[in-house]
C-alpha cells in the first residue's frame, strides 16, 4: 500500500518511494488526452468533409419565368420585355408587383424597346410610348428606337435611303434631328456622364480605308459635343463607365467623357471582348480567342488613369462552357450542368450544379443570369 507523504513523515519500509499509482494515473491521463485529441481530429475531419461535400453538392435555384425561348425579349436593366400575340409583357427581375401587360392593336412587325424609365412599341410607320395616349408618326421609315430616361432616339430612313437620328421626348416633342451624310449608322444608345448623353456610331466607307466615328450628343447643351475617330479598324464593342468610354477593336481604346480625349490603347490581337464589368474597383474585360470557344479565356483589368496598368490572367477552363461572364468582380463560367465561379486571378472559388441542364446563358445584371432550358427561360443568381 502506498503511503501518502507529507513533510516529516517516514518513507515506507524498504526505504524507497512507491510510484506505481502515479504511473497508472499518468497512463490514464495520457489515454484521456489521446481520446480527446482523436475526437477533435475526427470532428474537424467531419466538418471539412461536410464543407467540401456541401460545396460540391450546392445547387443553383432556377426561377421559372413565363417567357418561352421562342419569344422575343429585351433586357431593360431591371426586367424583361417580351411579346406574345397582340400583347407586350414586362417581367420585373425582383418585384412581381411591377409586372404589367400592354395590349396592342393588330399590326404586323411589331417591335419593342425599353429602358428602366419607359417602354416603346413600334413598327415601320408609328411609335407608341406605353402610358402615353397618342401614337407618334414620322416622315420616313422607323428602323430602330432606343430609350433613355426622358428621351427617345429614333433611327429614320427617308425615301432616298438617307438616315438620321431623331431625338424626341416621350410625348413627341422634337429636340434634334441629326443627319449623317455619306455615313452608315451602325449603332447608338444612351448613357449618363454628368447628365444624360447619346452616342452614335457611324461608318464611312467612302474614304480609302474604313473610318468609324463615334459622336456624342449632350442633352443639356443640345448639341454634338464630341467626335472620336477610329481609322482602319472595325469597332467590335463599346463599353461605358462613369468616367470612360472604351472602344474595342483589335485594341482597347480609352476615351474620357470630358473632351472625349484618347488616353491610352491596349493591344488585344487575336482576342475579342465577350463581356465587361466595372462592378469591381477597375474595369474588367473578358476576352476569348477569335473563332475559339470557352476552353481558354483571358481576364484583362485596366485602370481609369493616365496609364492602363493592365493586369492579365489567362485561364484554361476544365470544361467547355456554354458561356462565361464577368459578374460582380468574379468570372462566372456556365456549362450545361454546372456553374463555376473564379476569382479575377483565376482561382476556382466555388462550384454549383443547376437544377436541370441548361442550353444557353445570358447575363442580365452583375448578379443575375437568364438561362434557357427545355424551351423556357429561367432566372438564376450568380456572381
Amino acid at each position: 500500500m502506498a503511503i501518502q507523504q507529507s513533510a516529516g513523515r517516514p518513507y515506507p519500509q524498504g526505504g524507497t518511494r512507491s510510484t506505481g499509482t502515479r504511473r497508472r494515473k499518468k497512463k490514464k491521463n495520457n489515454t484521456l488526452l489521446l481520446s480527446i485529441l482523436a475526437l477533435v481530429l475526427i470532428g474537424a475531419a467531419l466538418l471539412i468533409y461536410q464543407f467540401i461535400f456541401n460545396k460540391q453538392e450546392s445547387t443553383v435555384s432556377m426561377e421559372l419565368t413565363p417567357i418561352s425561348t421562342s419569344s422575343t425579349y429585351i433586357n431593360t436593366g431591371d426586367g424583361l420585355l417580351y411579346q406574345t400575340d397582340g400583347q407586350i409583357h414586362f417581367y420585373h427581375l425582383t418585384d412581381s408587383k411591377k409586372n404589367y401587360t400592354y395590349g396592342m392593336s393588330a399590326s404586323d412587325n411589331i417591335r419593342m424597346s425599353g429602358s428602366e424609365s419607359m417602354t416603346v412599341v413600334f413598327n415601320e410607320a408609328q411609335l407608341q410610348v406605353v402610358g402615353e395616349k397618342t401614337p407618334l408618326t414620322f416622315t420616313g421609315t422607323i428602323q430602330e428606337v432606343e430609350c433613355g430616361d426622358e428621351h427617345l432616339a429614333v433611327l429614320l430612313q427617308d425615301a432616298e435611303d438617307s438616315e438620321s437620328v431623331l431625338i424626341i421626348t416621350r410625348d413627341g416633342e422634337q429636340i434634334a434631328d441629326l443627319p449623317f451624310e455619306d455615313q452608315y449608322i451602325v449603332d447608338f444608345g444612351f448613357y449618363t456622364a454628368k447628365n444624360e448623353m447619346l452616342w452614335i456610331e457611324t461608318l464611312n466607307v467612302n474614304t480609302g480605308t474604313p473610318m468609324t466615328t463615334i459622336s456624342t450628343y449632350d442633352f443639356v447643351k443640345q448639341e454634338i459635343t464630341g467626335l472620336m475617330h477610329v481609322q482602319s479598324q472595325l469597332v467590335d464593342q463599346i463599353y461605358i463607365t462613369a468616367d470612360s468610354m472604351f472602344v474595342v477593336t483589335n485594341q482597347i481604346i480609352r476615351y474620357t467623357h470630358e473632351g472625349n480625349k484618347e488616353v491610352y490603347r491596349v493591344t488585344i490581337y487575336g482576342y475579342q471582348a465577350v463581356d465587361f464589368s466595372d462592378a469591381s474597383d477597375s474595369p474588367t474585360f473578358l476576352l476569348t480567342t477569335r473563332g475559339g470557344d470557352f476552353h481558354t479565356v483571358k481576364i484583362l483589368t485596366l485602370e481609369e488613369a493616365s496609364e492602363a496598368d493592365s493586369v492579365e490572367t489567362t485561364l484554361q477552363l476544365p470544361t467547355e462552357g456554354v458561356a462565361a461572364f464577368i459578374m460582380n468582380g468574379k468570372l462566372v463560367v456556365v456549362s450545361r450542368e454546372n456553374v463555376y465561379t473564379y476569382t479575377l486571378k483565376g482561382k476556382l472559388s466555388s462550384t454549383a450544379s443547376f437544377e436541370q441542364a441548361v442550353d444557353e446563358a445570358f447575363k442580365l445584371t452583375d448578379t443575375k443570369l437568364l438561362l434557357s432550358s427545355n424551351g423556357m427561360y429561367y432566372i438564376a443568381n450568380a456572381g
